[in-house]
């Protein structure tokens, strides 16, 4: 057995767990028609799931699947046990991680391999160790406890998520250059999003797997508990989708700013062609050789009167127009 690895006995009782050194005694182990085995063993080498595989007579196709990582969140049924792929995700600041495990859940086994950085399980043996008294010491009840842990640690990620996109939303409308940055990081977090809905999406199609329990691993009592998880996915579920929507509305919004501000920016260059247009024609007119023009203008007044007062009065009536038709 690798160092990483470690492989519990529980022995009628939940809270009794020693540690079983020999994985080649597990035949013995399970002699005790009470006994109950959890083996764990992070970043796993063939030869450390080898003795299991043959003591709990494990498909080499799910031993495969286990120890090849980035495989897709999963639950495949079997004989006797069901073999899951399930991403667990920790959040810590703005940083969000997905961690791979895999789980084979048999009626007296439950082995868990997990990648590394391996995903803590600490908090999964405190509430499997502390569940009411009435819940047996089965696959079903540690199934429970690993997935509710999981679940549940979906929240603050999501919750963060949404929270920091509408920051980010509202960065849109900041000066320039804090709107560059708030972008970069919305695509960034766009990215984030999708890699943490491909975690938790699938887990609530295997939760109707395990609610059908095809394999008769759950006791009738077991079975509301693992509703509850359903509906708490299915919540975690509706907070992913509606950051995702957040991050899409402030794409939206900054696509719709950029083309205001390219409106407003046209339109400002279009007044200014418009308004150089009549002033260009009375210049050019002007600057004709016309006999009136020549013997007309011969003094201050006629030059003010008709070479400029023209162009004045075009540029007065042009800006009249524009502020009545409100474009300034």
């Amino acid at each position: 057995m690798s160092v990483s690895s470690r492989c519990l006995v529980y022995t009628g009782h939940r809270k009794s767990a020693r540690v079983l050194t020999d994985l080649n005694e597990i035949s013995e182990v399970l002699k005790d028609p009470t006994a109950f085995i959890w083996y764990d063993v992070v970043a796993p080498q063939p030869d450390d799931v080898a003795v299991v595989q043959e003591e709990f007579d494990l498909h080499p196709l799910a031993i495969e699947d286990a120890l090849t990582l980035h495989q897709r969140s999963k639950i495949d049924t079997y004989e006797a046990y069901w073999f899951l792929i399930v991403h667990g995700v920790l959040h810590a600041g703005d940083v969000i991680s997905v961690r791979e495990m895999a789980v084979f859940a048999g009626p007296r086994f439950f082995i868990t391999v997990r990648d590394n950085p391996a995903y803590p399980i600490d908090e999964i043996q405190r509430r499997w160790e502390h569940q009411p008294e009435s819940l047996d010491c089965s696959s079903g009840t540690l199934l429970y406890a690993f997935l509710d842990t999981l679940v549940d640690g979906y929240w603050p990620a999501a919750e963060a998520l949404e929270e920091r996109v509408a920051e980010l939303e509202g960065m849109l409308f900041a000066e320039k250059n804090r709107a560059r940055d708030a972008l970069i990081e919305i695509f960034n977090m766009k990215k984030v999003i999708q890699r943490f809905r491909k975690a938790v999406v699938p887990m609530r199609e295997i939760l109707i797997s395990v609610l059908r329990n095809d394999l008769g691993l759950l006791a009738e009592g077991e079975v509301p508990y693992f509703r509850d998880i359903y509906d708490h996915a299915t919540r975690v579920i509706e907070e992913i989708d509606a950051a995702r929507d957040l991050v899409n509305s402030s794409l939206e919004i900054h696509l719709g700013l950029t083309a205001n501000q390219q409106n407003e920016v046209a339109k400002s260059l279009t007044i200014i062609a418009t308004i150089f247009l009549p002033l260009s024609y009375l210049t050019g007119f002007f600057g004709q050789n016309f006999g009136f023009l020549i013997n007309g203008i011969i003094n201050p007044r006629a030059f003010w009167i008709f070479g400029v007062g023209l162009e004045l009065a075009a540029l007065a009536i042009l800006l009249s127009y524009f502020r009545r038709k409100r474009w300034l």
